[in-house]
């Protein structure tokens, strides 16, 4: 056998053998050629799988854990009752020129409550939930709001809220 013998036997001996004979370059190509055409043959299948497994893992999966129960605590000081809005029918729309997002209530329950108040809502049937507390009085009320989902708290904060100046919370569960 000739040298032209030597490398044809080695060319089908493998990668290993072919990496010994073949120039650099010609490696380089070949892997080239054979990654475009996994990547038309397997990339896009293997792409849309990854991205479908990763969006619908939780939707499809009957064993979420999503809360029943939300509960509002309100604790501090007001010198007035605040007005305390709670909705678990509402939309989250984004302005996209302005670069901000805004809840719109389609419907909301308002009342009128004092610190040292507890309340729990039930949003088995809608996944969501927003509460907004706001300050009617001219004096400063300082309070902090709390916000737990089936007893695990998911806000809590601390504020000063002056004359019609509000704290506002609200949470979209995954898949809803």
């Amino acid at each position: 056998m000739g040298e032209k013998g030597v490398k044809t036997r080695l060319y089908r001996g493998g990668a290993a053998a072919h990496a010994a004979v073949a120039p650099p370059l010609a490696r380089v190509l070949a892997t080239a050629r054979r990654s475009a055409r996994l990547g038309l043959q397997c990339g896009i299948p293997a792409t849309l799988a990854l991205v479908a497994a990763s969006a619908g893992c939780n939707l499809l999966d009957d064993d979420q854990d999503l809360p029943d129960i939300a509960r509002v605590d309100i604790t501090g000081t007001a010198p007035v009752d605040l007005e305390l809005v709670v909705s678990d029918n509402f939309q989250r729309v984004n302005d996209l020129e302005q670069g901000a997002r805004y809840n719109v209530l389609v419907h909301a329950d308002t009342s009128f409550v004092r610190p040292d108040f507890s309340r729990d809502y039930d949003i088995r049937a809608t996944q969501r939930f927003l509460v907004r507390l706001t300050n009617h009085s001219s004096e400063v009320a300082s309070i902090t709001l709390s916000v737990a989902f089936d007893g695990e708290v998911s806000f809590s904060q601390r504020a000063n809220i002056a004359e019609s100046g509000s704290l506002e919370f609200s949470e979209i569960f995954f898949g809803t």
